[in-house]
């Protein structure tokens, strides 16, 4: 096996390949910064990289390192701690104990919570409504609740007569809503 032959005024094509990763970076960091997403990116990549560091108030912090060996991507967050916002459940679900059950598991997170009570109507699928301001916060109740953003609406889309109060984040249970466990069963079976 011989040894490739070296081409006269040729770019070696590691030089090449970390020129290109380099490009690839910055153009990258330039859409997160242009497409204004309040998410917070980190991108990894091989030794040799620089370190750039793009931080732009809502848009988040994007960051590739020389050892970093991951790739990682969380939201931008809220502008609100969990005990800055208050929250209200309301069972829409028809079944008894599933908003006080809910508004504990919701609590658990350091939300402050209002009393569970009933909403005006049953309805077939939860909704968490926001008010102005609250979006990710409700984003964030509805993943604690196992629900995607689709479940996540304007507090103004909303018909509860009212008993919101002045609630930050609404809670409206479903009838998709699991049934209230009033306690652990754990079943054992030998064999």
């Amino acid at each position: 096996m011989t040894a490739p032959e070296a081409r006269p005024g040729g770019v070696d094509s590691n030089i090449l390949g970390l020129a290109v990763l380099a490009v690839a970076v910055v153009v990258g960091a330039l859409l997160l910064y242009s497409w204004g997403d309040k998410d917070s990116s980190t991108v990894a990549s091989g030794k040799g990289a620089t370190t750039t560091t793009i931080d732009t108030s809502d848009l988040g912090t994007t960051t590739t390192g020389a050892d970093a060996a991951t790739t990682t991507t969380t939201g931008g967050g809220s502008e609100h701690s969990p005990s800055e916002v208050s929250v209200l459940v309301l069972n829409g679900s028809g079944q008894a104990g599933v908003a006080k059950t809910t508004s504990t598991t919701i609590g658990e997170s350091g939300y402050v919570m209002g009393t569970p009570t009933n909403a005006p109507a049953n309805v077939d699928t939860t909704s968490i409504y926001y008010a102005d301001g609250y979006e990710s916060d409700a984003i964030a109740v509805a993943q604690i609740l196992g629900k995607g953003t689709d479940a996540v609406k304007p507090l103004t889309e909303a018909s509860l007569g009212g008993v919101e109060g002045k609630s930050d984040v609404v809670v409206v249970l479903g009838a998709d809503t699991p049934p209230a466990s009033e306690g652990t069963t754990t079943t054992t079976t030998t064999g």
